[in-house]
């Protein structure tokens, strides 16, 4: 039978197959083995790494931890100055301070039994605001001010020009130099006139020109003064083209009525400057109370916008003596004992004239909370302050003595050693933390009249002390918070 070629290769082909496989089996050994082999460094390497990266994360961690130990401001010395607080007592930093918006201040000494409630203005007195004019007319040529700005009293606030100013210098140096003829002509006369020499007629005439002269030398000359321009040392090489304009008292300008370049006439008004720091309250007191009202009694007051505010003190100076029948009141004039920059004339005021003579402690009202049914006030018991670069130092030791601790069987690279140490920097630039402790003291409160209520305590040494006299709720909070173990500062 026959049997072609290609079945005699596949035959040859089928004895050989064991012999293929058993190398494929033996060279897929070798390649286990080797990969075997190569496997633990490269188990050891990416340990090595692993642990690299696990002690740069416990650094970062650590910097990160560094930085809110350098922005905590309860931590290190004022925890010890926590922890050294009294009962009733409790601190406050003086950022927090100053966020609430809370003021300190001392016991005054008040009649609120019998007082008078009466309304008003803040007012000025006739010589205490100013209204600038243009005595003569002209050219505002410069305005050196604005609204709202001081000016002492004589000071260049604008200038005026105009041809006028030119002829009324030239005329009054003319009108010297005539003085000086003419006197010596009259003199003349009259010395011949002793001597039989001249007629009576010529003195007369030479006297009259003389006199006449000299009231025009006079007249011109105060004109000048006016202006504020020193005829003594006029000369016709200095004469000037304009004139100042000058305050006439020190205070605030309170309007401007021209502009640059604008044409005023005499008399004109340009500016009004009002000494707003002499202000003074006018009120209103009603008929029956008027016989109560008297010099020198005390009183409080508060802007009729802000009747929530810290009452002012103020002293009744005297009484109008005017009547208005139609609203039933007479004007009490009164002075303002701390006047500040928000006190403008013109203001509307709430004002409590204490008219007994039975005084007693008080405080303002934002001055006093009611915890658990009792009246307390916050006492100032002393001010101090710590360093807060000193405390992120111990801080920073610290921390990286347990980060060496815990990676003392890892190697680091050298270079990641000097990243380390430059993260841990402390912040040399910390500023001292200030802080106040104040003590909760209770007190039997008693009568509140126009913002402020009397009241009586146990505590000693109270009239020279200093207190919360505002906003003092938010202290009571901040006390609490600390007494419930939140992150306050009270214990």
């Amino acid at each position: 039978m026959y049997k072609p070629k290609n079945h005699r290769t596949m035959n040859k082909l089928t004895k050989h197959i064991p012999t293929i496989l058993f190398a494929l089996v033996v060279g897929i050994s070798l390649y286990g083995c080797s990969s075997n082999e190569a496997s633990p460094t490269q188990n050891h390497s990416d340990e090595d790494h692993s642990g690299h990266n696990h002690q740069v994360e416990a650094k970062v961690d650590h910097n990160h931890q560094a930085e809110a130990s350098g922005k905590d401001l309860h931590s290190g010395a004022l925890h010890q100055a926590e922890a050294s607080l009294a009962e009733n007592e409790v601190l406050i930093t003086e950022r927090q301070m100053e966020g609430a918006g809370i003021e300190l201040g001392a016991i005054t000494r008040q009649q609120l039994s019998k007082v008078i409630k009466s309304f008003g203005e803040i007012a000025l007195a006739p010589s205490d605001e100013a209204t600038v004019s243009a005595l003569i007319g002209g050219i505002i040529k410069d305005i050196r001010v604005i609204e709202g700005d001081f000016v002492q009293q004589g000071q260049v606030i604008a200038r005026i020009v105009h041809p006028d100013i030119v002829d009324l210098q030239q005329n009054y140096l003319d009108a010297r130099n005539q003085h000086e003829y003419l006197k010596s002509d009259y003199q003349r006369q009259k010395r011949l006139l002793e001597d039989s020499v001249n007629a009576q007629k010529t003195v007369q005439n030479a006297r009259a020109a003389y006199q006449s002269n000299l009231a025009r030398l006079q007249s011109l000359k105060k004109k000048l003064q006016l202006i504020h321009i020193n005829p003594e040392n006029l000369t016709p090489k200095n004469i000037r083209d304009g004139y100042p304009v000058k305050a006439p008292i020190s205070g605030h300008v309170a309007k401007v009525e021209i502009n640059t370049g604008s044409h005023v006439t005499p008399q004109q008004s340009l500016f009004q400057v009002a000494a707003n720091e002499k202000a003074h309250i006018d009120l209103k007191v009603y008929e029956q109370d008027l016989s109560k009202v008297a010099p020198g009694q005390p009183l409080t007051f508060n802007l009729s916008n802000s009747p929530g505010s810290q009452p002012m003190e103020g002293e009744v100076m005297r009484k109008a003596k005017r009547f208005d029948p139609e609203q039933r009141t007479a004007l009490v004039h009164a002075q303002i004992k701390d006047m500040n920059d928000r006190l403008l004339p013109g203001m509307s005021v709430v004002a409590y004239i204490q008219t007994g003579s039975n005084k007693q402690n008080t405080l303002p009202e934002g001055a006093f909370v009611l915890d658990q049914g009792e009246d307390y006030v916050f006492l100032l018991k002393r001010k101090d302050q710590v360093n807060n670069s000193q405390e992120q130092k111990q801080e920073h030791s610290h921390q990286e003595q347990e980060a060496h601790h815990e990676h003392t069987t890892k190697q680091v690279p050298p270079h990641q050693s000097e990243n380390a140490d430059n993260g841990n920097k402390t912040n040399e630039h910390a500023e001292d933390i200030s802080f106040f402790v104040f003590k909760k003291v209770r007190v039997n409160k008693g009568i509140t009249q126009g913002g402020f209520s009397s009241f009586t305590t146990g505590q000693e040494g109270i009239t020279s002390a200093r207190f919360v006299v505002n906003n003092a709720q938010a202290i009571l909070s901040e006390m609490n918070k600390g007494e419930s173990g939140h992150s306050g500062h009270a214990h």
